[in-house]
């Protein structure tokens, strides 16, 4: 198996995924919320331009396999199932009340910018390699004991919120993205801590800094190189996360910032020596929701899926998705 972090690394959930979705309201549509066992999901392929259909366990299979290391402590793979099968949850109802045109009718497509990661069957192959039948089977069997389950919050599938790695503490995402979201709190996630690796360092001269953001915002006023010590502003709040950023005097969202200058997470210290900038990350992520290397250590402690979505998930509740297509 892959190195852990160059795997969570790669698992690590792009920052600009959840911002997408955060500002749809599933609750505002009368369609019908949860799937049965037997009911298709429907994948868009860009690069084909044609749609496959998947069982909820084959959805959920590929979406574990391709969110988190499958040689995670198996009550950790049942949290991200379970989270996987909130999110296509809360995706059909979000497609119910508004349909995307670009997915053809399906409900995420394979763009992971965009949606959540899926891997096919041979995807899955090509990247465990050796390592897929043994991946697939614990991954199965994590999925096969949290089948019918969804995380919900006041009767509605929650927003699905997770990252790599964080600093100690998630992120709330009214710091993340300015919404105040009730379950979406900063809790403690000390185990991550313990991840040295989680520290990331990023050089860029100040050419290469003005470059990179002009590319993304145009309007930027940069002033003289020779004032290039001046160009950004940051405010953190207690626990290090960057909540406040200007560069020469205009605002951008810290998710955004991270995205363009590939750091790693928005809990981020910089100096500037020698014409350039250089950034030290912690965590990897928008470092909202759950983080799966806390969720990891929870479960090699003894928590069970629920403790452990519970606990990154504030006052969120299990239910069975055929108990919550009755409320509905």
């Amino acid at each position: 198996m892959k190195d852990l972090i160059q795997i969570m690394a790669v698992f690590a959930v792009i920052l600009i995924i959840i911002p997408t979705i955060v500002f749809l309201r599933p609750n505002e549509s009368a369609s019908k919320p949860a799937f049965s066992e037997k009911e298709k999901i429907a994948v868009y392929f860009t690069e084909s331009g044609k749609t496959e259909d998947f069982t909820l366990e084959e959805y959920m299979i590929g979406s574990v396999l391709a969110q988190m290391p499958a040689d995670f402590d198996e009550e950790a793979l049942k949290s991200q199932a379970v989270l996987a099968h909130t999110y296509i949850c809360r995706r059909q109802l979000s497609e119910a009340q508004s349909p995307t045109p670009a997915l053809k009718g399906a409900l995420i497509s394979d763009d992971s910018t965009l949606y959540q990661s899926f891997f096919t069957l041979k995807a899955a192959k090509e990247y465990y390699g050796n390592d897929y039948e043994k991946a697939y089977k614990k991954v199965k069997s994590a999925v096969k004991s949290v089948e019918n389950e969804i995380l919900t919050y006041e009767g509605e599938p929650i927003i699905v919120a997770f990252h790599a790695a964080s600093n100690g503490h998630t992120q709330s995402a009214k710091n993340a993205w300015g919404e105040d979201i009730p379950y979406l709190l900063s809790v403690d996630s000390s185990a991550d801590k313990d991840l040295d690796t989680t520290e990331c360092t990023q050089t860029l001269t100040a050419k290469e800094f003005q470059d990179k953001l002009l590319d993304r915002f145009p309007h930027i006023n940069f002033t003289p190189l020779a004032n290039a010590d001046s160009w950004l502003k940051t405010k953190t709040d207690g626990i290090g996360y960057v909540t406040n950023l200007t560069v020469c005097g205009y605002d951008i969202q810290p998710n955004t910032f991270c995205d363009i200058l590939d750091i790693s997470s928005p809990c981020f210290e910089f100096t500037f020596a020698n014409t350039k900038f250089t950034f030290t990350s912690h965590g990897f992520g928008h470092l909202v929701g759950m983080s799966q290397y806390g969720a990891n250590a929870m479960a090699e402690k003894g928590s069970d899926y629920k403790a452990i979505l519970t606990h990154y998930f504030t006052d969120t509740k299990l239910q069975k998705s055929t108990e919550l297509a009755q409320l509905q």
